[in-house]
């Protein structure tokens, strides 16, 4: 493959004070990249202003976490309103209001018809590891299933959980025992070669199994592991890091009837893809599957730090359950600070409001252009997703789907660095995912102005690649 003609933005010697400053004094494991040098100054709706004042089109959303927009001005109504009446107190030893309503509309909005309890946050790696304590403590089981490409934070037990990148991992051994990594239906690129929906060859329960599962049900809990000795199976409905990866529809449902048929605690990590992204509020509503533990973050408060796990009573409640654990197993200083509350309040009612059907129809409007483009272009090999979560999968060859290699550039940037580099130079910010994908997660409220802003930018970047490569 021809070497990609490829220089980085260029940095303005404001910018560059900026980030020099920030060498001297941050940490080393940031994972910053030359491709995207912004320097914030300031940032309203899908617009973000750099200190030089440029203007991009935000298709970002600082990872999915705005998905009101930057500084919604409800947001920051409810904000004011509420540091001048409380700031903090610590919502695990007492009570105010903010954070009751907030955790009574998170159990109305969840999936479920079963009384459920609610943990807050900091975030999303916190409501990771509540998870695995609920899970432990509630069951006495010791083992836990996740999936190759998953992401669930950095944390111990995030990262033990995690299969999406190795440096991830390295050198932090020995991580938690007892976790099974199995495949995810990454349909397009299938670690087993099969092509769905041909590769549903036989049920479980009754319920249609794609291939993949069959790998836990016919390998690990056959050869490896007893399946009564596994307290949690945890997933992501579409997977985030991984690449924006949507599973067959078949899927969840049969991991349901699997949990339930073991015993084992089912959770569903929705911090990336729920609360409206997809067009529901979950992604798992798609298929009409409710976890017993529900993993929110990100979106909830518009940009403040704030996770929710919203579990099952029986599971967080020792007055329904025995086995649920007891005061003092587990707690937040910071968690449902009432600030923090207040702004998740807001979040939840203008997604609910004004944002949940946005997202559908300028995803729809998004997705078809962005396929359109493929059919126009060489190296888009697939485009997938659900409401404004939608992945960009980009290949040398879409007949034999050949990736791109690790390097495509003299200097050693990937094919994800160039097209987000050079997205960059024309005012558009987009991050990379998986191997060789791209992910678009803008704020919901959008616009169709906005969704065609960007096409015309990708459309740009890809034509510009791909006359390189001619």
């Amino acid at each position: 493959m021809k070497h990609i003609k490829y220089s980085s933005p260029e940095i303005s010697k404001t910018a560059q004070k900026m980030i020099d400053r920030d060498r001297k004094v941050m940490f080393g494991a940031h994972t910053r990249t030359r491709e995207i040098p912004l320097v914030v100054d300031h940032a309203r709706g899908a617009r973000v202003t750099d200190i030089d004042g440029k203007t991009f089109l935000d298709f970002g959303a600082g990872f999915a976490v705005v998905g009101t927009g930057h500084c919604h001005p409800k947001v920051l109504q409810a904000v004011n309103t509420q540091v001048e009446r409380l700031i903090h107190i610590s919502g695990s030893d007492f009570y105010y209001e903010p954070q009751i309503t907030l955790a009574e509309k998170l159990i109305d909005i969840t999936p479920g018809d079963f009384a459920k309890r609610v943990y807050f946050g900091s975030s999303g790696a916190e409501a990771v590891e509540a998870t695995l304590k609920i899970s432990r403590h509630f069951t006495r089981r010791p083992r836990m299933i996740s999936f190759i490409g998953a992401f669930h934070g950095r944390t111990f037990s995030g990262m033990t959980m995690s299969g999406s990148k190795k440096i991830q991992r390295a050198r932090f051994s020995s991580l938690i025992p007892e976790v099974y990594h199995i495949p995810f239906p990454y349909c397009y690129r299938c670690i087993f070669r099969q092509t769905y929906p041909d590769c549903i060859e036989k049920e479980y329960e009754g319920i249609p199994l794609v291939h993949c599962l069959s790998y836990l049900t016919d390998v690990i809990f056959e050869r490896l592991i007893d399946p009564d000795d596994v307290a949690l199976i945890m997933v992501e409905p579409i997977q985030g890091e991984g690449g924006y990866i949507v599973p067959p529809k078949e899927f969840l449902p049969a991991l349901r009837v699997l949990a339930d048929k073991h015993g084992i605690v089912l959770a569903f990590d929705e911090i990336q893809c729920g609360l409206g992204r997809t067009g529901k509020w979950f992604a798992c509503d798609h298929v009409g599957v409710a976890p017993d533990i529900m993993l929110i973050a990100k979106a909830i408060a518009s940009g403040f730090p704030m996770s929710a796990t919203v579990a099952n009573a029986t599971l967080m409640d020792p007055e329904i359950d025995q086995r649920a654990w007891r005061p003092g197993a587990h707690g937040s200083t910071f968690g449902g600070n009432p600030v923090i509350a207040a702004a998740g309040i807001a979040s939840l009612d203008i997604i609910e409001k004004e944002l949940i059907k946005n997202a559908h129809e300028i995803g729809t409007f998004l997705k078809q252009e962005l396929i359109d483009l493929m059919s126009r272009h060489t190296i888009i090999g697939e485009v997938r997703g659900m409401g404004l979560m939608i992945g960009l999968e980009l290949v040398q060859d879409k007949k034999t789907k050949e990736p791109f290699p690790p390097v495509v550039t003299k200097d050693g940037k990937n094919i994800k660095e160039v097209i987000t580099g050079e997205s960059y130079k024309r005012g558009l910010i987009l991050y990379g995912a998986g191997v060789c994908s791209i992910r678009m997660s803008p704020p919901l409220m959008i616009t169709k102005d906005d969704a065609q802003q960007a096409i015309t930018i990708i459309d740009e970047v890809i034509t510009h690649v791909e006359e390189q490569l001619a």
